[in-house]
């Protein structure tokens, strides 16, 4: 199986409402990435917005991509059309273990083999996550140093099940985007 090329990667889903998907958003708008940003409720998107214009305050002192805009930035309540042309996922649910399980394996159906689903969890094991994923060996943690866009550290750590190329994967598209892998 081939996996994306870095250098190709333009469309980043991130899943997530709160202060990390925020944060995940801004910092890859930041960096000129297209991003579809799925929410599970519409009633999110105010306070969604609210957290990514602040932190774009940050971002536009510290110097943005020229293709930074926020005309690439697409939110959906829909799952499926957050990841339809999707490159990459970063995930930012809520720290509840059944509810990543049942996204992980609905992701694992929806997205390509190749394509490479990282999670923020902060106090839970890729292992565990992964187990009802019919493509585990390409989920990996990807946790940021809070928050996203200010902070370049992101902890890279795969599961039991997690093949080596994807951590690697990983590490490598984090570095192209300006973060510091652990």
């Amino acid at each position: 199986m081939e996996l994306v090329n870095i250098n190709n990667v333009k469309n980043i889903t991130s899943i997530g409402g709160g202060p990390i998907g925020a944060g995940w958003t801004a910092h890859f708008l930041a960096k000129g990435f297209k991003v579809t940003s799925y929410l599970h409720d519409a009633t999110e998107k105010k306070i969604f917005m609210k957290l990514i214009k602040t932190a774009w305050i940050s971002l536009e002192k510290l110097g943005l991509s020229k293709q930074a805009s926020f005309s690439n930035l697409k939110i959906t309540n829909s799952l499926e059309r957050a990841v339809l042309k999707t490159d990459f996922v970063q995930e930012s649910a809520p720290e509840i273990l059944e509810l990543k399980q049942n996204l992980y394996f609905k992701l694992g159906n929806l997205i390509d083999n190749n394509i490479v689903i990282a999670s923020s969890t902060s106090g839970l094991m890729m292992s565990e996550i992964q187990k009802k994923c019919q493509t585990p060996e390409r989920t990996v943690v990807g946790h940021p140093f809070n928050p996203p866009y200010l902070l370049p550290l992101v902890e890279v750590v795969g599961g039991e099940k997690t093949e080596k190329k994807f951590v690697i994967w990983l590490s490598d598209f984090y570095k192209s985007a300006d973060k510091v892998p652990l």
